[in-house]
Parts: structure tokens; C-alpha cells; sequence
């Protein structure tokens, strides 16, 4: 039996296509008007490629660690000493871009299309982002020289920074966003966002008076994008799902 094919307009979102987004699926429940003209270009492909770009990098980082080699225990002890700043460098690396990515999937769960000028400034993001390996590297042998802190917190300031002109970008006049949007939530996120690369910058300029200090004030940053809000909690701390209750149904029964 041949299936039933349901007629659409051109331009017109399909059920399937909504699926991928609930303010479309909404906006399709309450039969208004969805076009792809209003909807811009899916968000797929941006999540896929960035996604890809995040995995590589998080690779990258380990690969510029070399496992030392000793013909005794106390001399393997002795190597791994002096391999421990590019160690440190590695795990803190790894959370800071973990943190990035975390903070990007966050965002791109409330924004629901996409642009030209939105692809250019997320390639801009991850053009940061991919730089990471090499600066991380670079503090990592070199961690006592306060140029070497500066060029690693430039690198997460100029990331930081271009999260920010993300979300802004996204969020103006709720351009990209889903449309109901909490506008005091778009708030807190734009003050997060500018104030986390301010920090990265003086802890730049911090290592100028001790780099040790300066890469604790690198791990301590990110801190501020994880702290729960109100607004994603309902996202990020779920209960466990509870049985669907059948009136007249006992337990066991």
C-alpha cells in the first residue's frame, strides 16, 4: 500500500524537521507560521563541525606529552618531575576547552537557527579554540617565563571574548534564539561571558609577577561558567524519571 504523502508549501517545516528543535515543534502545535525564511539555516551543521573541532583539540593537547624512559625507579621518578608542569598544563587545558564546549552546547540548546554572520563569528570561536594546544605547549615548557602565561591567557581571552560576541550576536533582539527567551537570563549569560576574558586578562598580566599564581587563577576562572543558574538547572541537575502511575493499578499487581 503506497503511504500518503502530506502536500507542503515551499518553505514550509515539515514535523520531522521541527523535531530537531522544540520552539519549532511549538511554534508547528500552535499552526503558525514557520517558514525557512524565518527560521535562517539549521543549526546542525554548527554543532556537528564544532563538536568535531572540540574532539580534535582535546586529542591534541595529550599528544604533546611523551612518556619518559629509566633504567631505575628513582630516576622514572626523577623524569616525571620534570614533566609535570606540561602535565599540569595538560589537565587544565583539557577542563578549560571541556568547559568551552560545555558552555557552547549550552548555548546552542536555546539558539535554534543560524546565519552568515553567526557561522563566521562560531569559525572565529573555534579558530581560538584550536590555538589552545600550542599555547598550552608553549606554558607548559616554558612555565616559568611570564611571556609564555601571557600568550596562553591571550589565547582564553581572545576565546572567551569571542564566546561573548557569540551569544550577543544571538541573543540581539532574540535574532537566533528560541523567541521566548528570558530576557534576565540573556543578561546574566552576557555578564558571565564579558566578565570570565576580563579575568583571563589580568591573569595575563599576573604572571608578570608570578606564573605560578597566574596559572591558578587560569584554573580557578572557568569556575565561574559551571556555577549552576536557575535558568538551566531544569537542563543540567535531573531527577531520576519516575514510573508512570496507571490509576487503579497496585504495586506489584
Amino acid at each position: 500500500m503506497t503511504p500518503e504523502i502530506t502536500p507542503r508549501t515551499p518553505g514550509q517545516i515539515s514535523q520531522s524537521d521541527a523535531n530537531e528543535h522544540p520552539p519549532l515543534a511549538s511554534a508547528l502545535a500552535k499552526d503558525a507560521p514557520v517558514t525557512a525564511r524565518s527560521q535562517g539555516l539549521s543549526t546542525v551543521r554548527v554543532s556537528a563541525l564544532t563538536d568535531g573541532v572540540f574532539a580534535i583539540v582535546l586529542t591534541l593537547l595529550v599528544l604533546d606529552l611523551h612518556a619518559p624512559s629509566a633504567s631505575s625507579q628513582a630516576q622514572l621518578l626523577t623524569n616525571l618531575r620534570e614533566i609535570l608542569p606540561q602535565l599540569t598544563l595538560f589537565v587544565l587545558s583539557f577542563a578549560i576547552v571541556a568547559v568551552f564546549w560545555y558552555g557552547h552546547h549550552m548555548e546552542m540548546h536555546w539558539i535554534v537557527r543560524s546565519d552568515r554572520v553567526h557561522l563566521a563569528i562560531t569559525l572565529a570561536f573555534l579558530l581560538t579554540i584550536s590555538f589552545v594546544p600550542f599555547s598550552a605547549s608553549l606554558l607548559g615548557k616554558n612555565h616559568e617565563l611570564p611571556l609564555a602565561a601571557t600568550v596562553y591567557g591571550a589565547n582564553l581571552f581572545l576565546a572567551g571574548i569571542v564566546r561573548y560576541f557569540h551569544w550577543a550576536y544571538a541573543t540581539q533582539h532574540h535574532r537566533l534564539v528560541v523567541p521566548g527567551l528570558d530576557a534576565d537570563f540573556i543578561r546574566h549569560v552576557s555578564r558571565v561571558f564579558i566578565v570570565v576574558p576580563m579575568l583571563y586578562l589580568i591573569a595575563s598580566a599576573l604572571a608578570w609577577l608570578s606564573t605560578i599564581a597566574a596559572i591558578v587563577a587560569f584554573a580557578l576562572i572557568p569556575l565561574l561558567y559551571v556555577r549552576p543558574s536557575r535558568n538551566t538547572r531544569h537542563l543540567t541537575s535531573l531527577r531520576p524519571l519516575q514510573p508512570p502511575f496507571v490509576p487503579g493499578e497496585e504495586a506489584g499487581g
